[in-house]
Parts: C-alpha cells; structure tokens; sequence
C-alpha cells in the first residue's frame, strides 16, 4: 500500500514550520512505525513583506510565493496528496490557492473553527496578526457554528502584531509574555471560555500552563488533521 505524501508550505515563521513537519513526523512514526513521506517548501519571504502581512498590509510577494510553491506541489515530479501551510494570516489567499491546485489544501481556520464546535464553546478568544482579523477570517468560520469571537481593542493589536514580529525575529522581550497573559486575563473576565492562539508562532512564546483559561493551539489542530490523513493508506 502506498503512504500518502505530504506537502508543507513554510517558511512563514520558520521555526514553526520546521516544528510542524518535525512533529507530524514524530507523531506519524509513533503510530505507524514508519516514516511518513513529507515535503517542506520553505519559502524565502522578505521581512519587508513578513512585516507588511502581519500588521495588516497584503504584499504581493507572498501570494506570488505561494502560488509557485502550491504548483511545484501539483507537478507530477513532486506531487504530493495534501497541502498544508501552517501559517493563519497567509490564509487570505486560501480561495486563489485552491483555484489554482488539484490537490487538496487544509484550512487551519476551517478545522480550528470544527474544533470549537466539537468543544461546545459558545465564546471564544482570538489572539493573532492584525491581518487575520482585520480580514475576519476566524469569525467567518466561527460564525457558521454560532460561535461568539472576542479580539483584542486597536491598541492592544498594534502591540500584539509587534510582539508577533519579535518572536518571527527572535527578539522577544520579557514584557511579552506578560502582555498576552494579560489580554487572555480580561477576555476571562469577558465570559471567554477559551483562546484560540490564531498565530501559529504564538505558542513560542505562550504555553496552556500561562493561560487562566484553555488555550487551543491552531498549529497542534492542522497536525492532528494533517496526521489522520497521513496515517490512512490509499
């Protein structure tokens, strides 16, 4: 039986990209006994055009990246079953990028919002890029299951987009923490009943045991969707 084969676009946060491929890899030997067949197209982004996407610019440079990567996954000599790019702001382009591909591409918002809904949250917490929200891209998905979102005011954005491009250029400060901490505290205080960390390099730098309420990692929901697919044969 043939193993089904991966296809990752990364590159968008490096070090969660690599993490990511690493722990599908881990997760998928450990229940198959063997190594699955992935992958990475790391791709090489600007910081001019990192920083343009995250605080709530669209640079064109990214879509033209991810389209190149999305067809050199379609290409027979490297054609892969699933594509999937643990990145929630890069999402925007999801639409065009599924025009474009034979191949299937997960929705790390798509399946984060299914989660919620299988959890019965009824109010939930967004922390991520000015982009993602600004964009509605959660509360579109989350919308279809009834499902109230809470986000940071403009103020507390700014400085969260800031914080995200410290930890993508690993200058995280020790203030950092402390201010998302404190967002999380008072969506509690907003009858948020959990957080979704919608910036799939947030969990560099915040872990469940900071938060006062559960945290869902959007990066840990594509790998588990990622690894059922991985793990059945054709």
């Amino acid at each position: 039986m043939k193993a089904k084969r991966l296809g990752i676009i990364g590159g968008l946060g490096t070090e969660t990209s690599c993490q990511f491929c690493l722990n599908i890899n881990n997760m998928v030997k450990e229940r198959t006994k063997k190594q699955p067949d992935i992958t990475l197209e790391n791709l090489p982004v600007s910081r001019f055009a990192e920083e343009q996407l995250i605080t709530g610019n669209v640079s064109e440079e990214y879509l033209v990246l991810l389209s190149n990567a999305v067809k050199r996954l379609n290409n027979n000599s490297n054609k892969v079953d699933l594509i999937t790019i643990p990145c929630n702001t890069a999402h925007i382009f999801i639409d065009q990028l599924r025009e474009i591909s034979n191949i299937p591409i997960l929705n790390i918002i798509e399946e984060c919002a299914k989660e919620c809904n299988s959890r019965c949250i009824k109010k939930i917490g967004l922390l991520a890029t000015t982009k993602t929200i600004k964009e509605k891209l959660f509360e579109k998905e989350l919308e279809k299951f009834n499902i109230e979102l809470i986000t940071p005011n403009l103020l507390e954005q700014n400085v969260l987009s800031k914080i995200i491009l410290r930890i993508i250029n690993n200058k995280v400060e020790k203030s950092d923490k402390v201010f998302m901490i404190k967002l999380i505290k008072d969506m509690k205080e907003q009858g948020v009943e959990e957080v979704i960390l919608g910036c799939t390099d947030l969990p560099i730098l915040i872990k469940k045991e900071d938060s006062p309420i559960p945290i869902i990692n959007s990066v840990n929901i594509l790998e588990n969707s990622a690894i059922k697919f991985l793990a059945q044969t054709n």
